[in-house]
């Protein structure tokens, strides 16, 4: 299986101040992905690399094999890019923002925002500015999708849409992925969109990919645990690449995201270590945990 997107080692910074600090990520071809990150993480820097807009400190970037950089018009026909910072005139109507995409991607088919604004109830008529947020997001997944393209990057496209929208856009995106052999990477801060839509999640910790795996094997591998330590815990740390979502006078929360089991054993045996007790492992307090060890440094 091929690889639509291969980053290796990249880095982004905005001045002096570092975004991206040696990032690594995969996305193979047909799978859809969801890109997990705090406030700040970088989501939306890496979706601007990826398009092309923003120049890479170090590192190396592909996108369907091309170089946003270097070759950025031939990689924008390939791919429906939703960013919501763009702008638009005021005057700019739904149909008239679909005449304007329509040149600049050869295999657009004329019929398909027509058919998908049926299905989504987006009225072609309406102007840009003054759809509400959801409105505007599902009018540009529409024209991201009318030219049926190998690579969907969609940056926090969900926020605003309501729940019977985000069923519709959920269902064509995974019949487009289906039917075109497409991959998708999206940005959300929804536990809930991750779970209903993606296959894959990638965790987005301090300007690196801390994790990149298929949902299922999070969802098996994955553990929590409270563990009650002998003395000070400020000295302690846990086995492995488990990390710690919270501690006390005596006990910490420990999560490990992969090797649960392994982790499990080596708290056991940990000398310092008088009770290991089980939690929860909800997908959203998994996730959480990862971003608490990080806002903790």
């Amino acid at each position: 299986m091929t690889n639509t997107i291969e980053v290796h080692g990249l880095e982004v910074a905005f001045g002096r101040k570092s975004v991206l600090r040696g990032l690594d990520l995969e996305l193979a071809e047909g799978s859809l992905t969801a890109l997990v990150g705090r406030n700040g993480a970088g989501k939306t820097t890496l979706f601007r690399t990826l398009a092309g807009e923003l120049v890479a400190r170090a590192g190396s970037v592909r996108v369907l094999g091309l170089d946003p950089r270097r070759e950025r018009r031939k990689l924008a026909r390939a791919i429906g890019w939703v960013d919501e910072r763009a702008e638009w005139p005021r005057w700019m109507r739904v149909e008239e923002h679909w005449r304007f995409l329509a040149p600049f991607h050869p295999t657009w088919d004329v019929a398909e925002p027509v058919r998908l604004a049926r299905v989504f109830d987006v009225d072609p008529r309406a102007k840009l500015v003054e759809l509400s947020r959801g409105e505007r997001a599902v009018a540009l997944i529409v024209a991201a999708l009318a030219h049926r393209p190998r690579l969907l990057l969609l940056d926090e496209p969900f926020g605003g849409l309501d729940v019977l929208a985000r069923r519709r856009v959920f269902a064509a995106l995974v019949e487009h992925l289906e039917t075109a052999g497409a991959s998708a990477l999206f940005a959300t801060h929804s536990i809930a969109d991750v779970e209903r839509a993606a296959d894959r999640v990638a965790l987005l910790v301090d300007g690196r990919i801390k994790l990149a795996t298929d949902l299922e094997a999070l969802r098996a591998n994955a553990r929590r645990f409270a563990v009650e330590i002998a003395g000070s815990v400020d000295a302690w740390r846990p086995p492995l690449a488990a990390t710690i979502e919270r501690r006390d006078a005596r006990e910490v929360v420990v999560c490990a995201l992969e090797n649960g089991d392994e982790v499990e054993r080596s708290l056991a045996n940990d000398a310092r270590v008088m009770r290991v007790e089980p939690l929860g492992r909800d997908l959203e307090d998994l996730l959480a945990a990862s971003f608490a060890e990080e806002g903790s440094r």
